[in-house]
């Protein structure tokens, strides 16, 4: 079954499209994460699925429903930017927020001593909200969208804003709600955060999902990839050159363009039996960030040759996008909390 379904679904702002036409379907089960620059109208999507905000047209149904208001309870939410009341402790945070997620006595203590652990608070459970960092902010952020064990959650730019090790503990938290089995929607534009816990990528950009993969089939050796030694004997110059036209070297670096798994095996034993010292082998390029830029090339190249008389305008059409798009943020950000109040 698929938990969320969208058809041809437009949104504008004051005359200027965000969404032109976004078709989606995200099975149940599955981690699926909607990559896109900042403004491509990722968070816009979110909030259309919330009910936050209506489509200019098109069908939007979540589990076989197009009636959002009846699924609310089996939807967590994970914003960005977390608001909450400076007075509360985690405790009391998750208390307050658990209880207008219909949760009461001892089911309401169950679930948020559970969340508690499950999401590393134990150590601040006591503590106020303005004591956290920005990453045990984020935790609890996780911990209150999973109270009511969804069925679907909701992810929006889970590591924006932090360091780091606050990124690496968000996405070893993540990885851990991931194996619970609820189907989850995630907007980043971070390219290694959907490789480690994606199992489909969506490409938002000009309005529309403009490519989708699965991540299994980008787990393949990098197109390009460097190896860096201590020092090249000229021997191993020498035989690494004659390997192959792809292979090119100096006293330093390696540098296979195009790389093949058989390639790549043999300059590695060929640099071992030379008693050659490897000290980094890396892409150039992930596969996951050459199939992204692939696909927004491509679909830059179709824009060009099909709006090249409008191009004069985009410009300033991006400028008045970003600060509405950042003026819509502020609103529903709003309803949010009048939702929750």
């Amino acid at each position: 079954m698929d938990v969320i379904e969208l058809d041809e679904v437009h949104k504008s702002y004051d005359g200027i499209p965000v969404l032109r036409g976004v078709s989606l379907r995200v099975p149940q089960g599955i981690v699926y994460g909607m990559l896109g620059p900042h403004g491509a109208g990722k968070t816009t999507l979110i909030h259309l699925l919330l009910g936050f905000l209506r489509p200019d047209r098109g069908v939007i149904r979540m589990f076989g429903s197009n009636n959002l208001h009846q699924v609310d309870g089996r939807v967590g939410y994970v914003p960005e930017r977390l608001r909450y009341h400076n007075r509360y402790t985690v405790r009391e945070y998750l208390w307050y927020l658990g209880r207008f997620s219909g949760l009461s006595g001892a089911t309401l203590r169950r679930r948020v001593d559970a969340e508690i652990s499950a999401c590393g608070l134990t150590s601040v459970a006591n503590r106020p909200m303005s004591a956290l960092s920005r990453g045990m902010v984020q935790r609890v952020g996780i911990a209150q969208a999973l109270l009511s064990e969804p069925d679907l959650l909701l992810i929006d730019e889970p590591t924006a804003s932090l360091d780091p090790e606050g990124q690496q503990d968000v996405i070893e938290l993540l990885a851990a709600v991931r194996r619970r089995g609820c189907t989850i929607l995630m907007a980043t534009h971070f390219l290694d955060e959907a490789d480690l816990l994606c199992d489909r990528i969506g490409i938002l950009h000009g309005g529309r999902i403009i490519a989708e993969a699965d991540t299994c089939t980008l787990q393949r050796p990098a197109g390009s990839v460097v190896i860096t030694v201590a020092d090249m004997p000229a021997a191993a110059k020498s035989a690494l050159t004659a390997l192959s036209p792809a292979v090119q070297c100096n006293r330093h670096e390696i540098t296979l363009t195009p790389n093949t798994p058989e390639l790549q095996a043999q300059v590695v034993r060929l640099l071992l039996d030379h008693g050659v010292t490897i000290m980094t082998l890396a892409p150039q390029r992930h596969p996951i960030e050459e199939f992204y830029l692939a696909a927004v090339s491509g679909h830059a190249k179709r824009d060009r040759s099909s709006e090249a008389p409008t191009s004069r305008l985009q410009g300033s059409e991006d400028v008045l996008l970003h600060e509405l798009l950042r003026q819509e943020e502020q609103q529903t950000s709003e309803d949010q909390r009048s939702k929750h109040l």
